[in-house]
């Protein structure tokens, strides 16, 4: 088991050791960075949770293993938002060039990771978005039987032609999903889902991003954490430990993902996407390169931002407009009109150079804690609320700026007095 997950030697064997005497809790936190395989880690658990072998290595041929490795098994819910659109693109490509059977579950998984987020027990919409919704996924998975598993792949050129009318679609579907956080309304269908019995079958529900739910939604979340039904398993995935709520925590077995080392990226880059040595800095790098985001800019525009807010002059950073400038000429036009992804980006290469004026003896640990309090604050507010990228950025800026000048101002009567 977890022969698929690379890396995170320390919490595989956690879990190895916990799934093999059966003591896995019936409620988890996967928590840790971007990329670091908490999704990969939750969905390998629900397959050896639902093995009917009990052998639940990743070879294994039982119809639960079949489906759980296409991730078409039903008894496995997927909730929360995630960056699908470079995902599957960036899967599409690896199997066009690669075409090895590798690439080729890793495609079907990333597109399911998408269309299996409008399962209908789970997905909480009005009723004509649930029509089409579930129209667009009945025709990538007409699509995908083109591409199902032990069957010889399409031709070169009629693959590159599916690959692409493929993520066309799932594009289009995204664009229905994008931005959402789990509603109240997903939380109470879960609920509902999670009391049906299904048989002598496990249950296991995987909630992705779940620190950017409203409190409504949390309060759901709570009730149904404080009695779960039995054989059912929840297991919550963030990038933020710190954002769960303390009530939710307390219930929940946490469980580390570490920031990969640059050698360990490098393999998953090499082994799952099939690119060269070198060719990418970092995982982070290689899926701003599909966003077409140039990382090294976007980097500097992170450092000066945080020079403007420690500078005396305070000088502000046009952050929209430098954003807009990072894309190709063809694609400006359709950032000025939403640039919620690329400021997302922004905040999130923000967030992890915070420790440089620290380093630097500008600012204490104190500001340094208000201020990853303020971004991870400026996340919630775009990608929970859908407030304005400009408006936030604007209020985060100005809260930073404080902070930094009562810091200041605290420094200089500490030397009056």
């Amino acid at each position: 088991m977890f022969e698929n997950i690379i890396a995170q030697r320390a919490t595989v064997d956690t879990l190895r050791s916990e799934l093999s005497r059966e003591s896995f809790p019936r409620s988890a936190l996967f928590f840790g960075p971007l990329y670091s395989g908490k999704l990969s880690a939750a969905l390998e658990v629900a397959r050896v949770l639902t093995c009917r072998t009990g052998a639940a290595d990743w070879g294994c041929e039982c119809a639960s293993c079949r489906n759980q490795k296409e991730l078409s098994y039903p008894h496995t819910v997927m909730l929360g938002p995630r960056y699908w659109d470079v995902e599957i693109a960036a899967c599409a490509d690896s199997l066009a060039r690669g075409r090895r059977p590798a690439s080729h579950y890793l495609f079907l998984r990333a597109v399911r990771k998408l269309t299996r987020r409008f399962d209908t027990v789970v997905w909480d919409a009005e009723e004509s978005r649930v029509h089409t919704a579930q129209e667009k996924v009945a025709a990538i998975e007409e699509m995908l039987l083109a591409l199902a598993p032990g069957q010889e792949l399409p031709p070169e050129r009629k693959l590159s032609k599916l690959l692409e009318e493929i993520t066309a679609a799932c594009a289009q579907l995204a664009g229905m999903a994008r931005g959402e956080s789990i509603s109240v309304g997903q939380i109470r269908r879960l609920a509902s889902w999670a009391h049906i019995t299904a048989g002598d079958s496990r249950k296991v529900a995987i909630l992705e991003n779940a620190d950017r739910m409203q409190d409504s939604a949390r309060n759901a979340l709570l009730k149904l954490l404080e009695e779960p039904p039995a054989a059912v398993h929840l297991i919550l995935l963030s990038t933020r430990r710190a954002a769960v709520i303390p009530t939710i925590l307390s219930r929940l077995r946490p469980y580390a993902f570490e920031q990969r080392s640059p050698d360990e990226e490098s393999e998953v880059l090499a082994r799952i996407f099939r690119e060269e040595p070198g060719h990418f800095e970092n995982l982070r790098s290689f899926f701003l390169a599909w966003k077409e985001i140039n990382p090294e800019k976007l980097s500097q525009l992170s450092h000066r931002f945080i020079e403007a807010v420690v500078s005396a002059e305070g000088t502000t950073v046009d952050v929209l407009g430098e954003l807009v400038e990072l894309l190709p000429s063809d694609r400006r036009a359709a950032r000025e009109r939403n640039p919620k992804e690329a400021v997302v980006s922004f905040l999130e290469e923000l967030t992890m150079r915070l420790q440089e004026p620290l380093r630097a003896g500008k600012i204490d640990l104190d500001t340094l804690e208000d201020w990853t309090s303020a971004l991870r604050e400026s996340l919630v507010r775009i990608e929970t609320f859908n407030m304005s990228p400009a408006t936030v950025v604007e209020a985060l800026y100005l809260r930073m700026r404080e902070t930094a000048r009562r810091e200041t101002r605290g420094l200089a009567a500490e030397t009056v007095s």
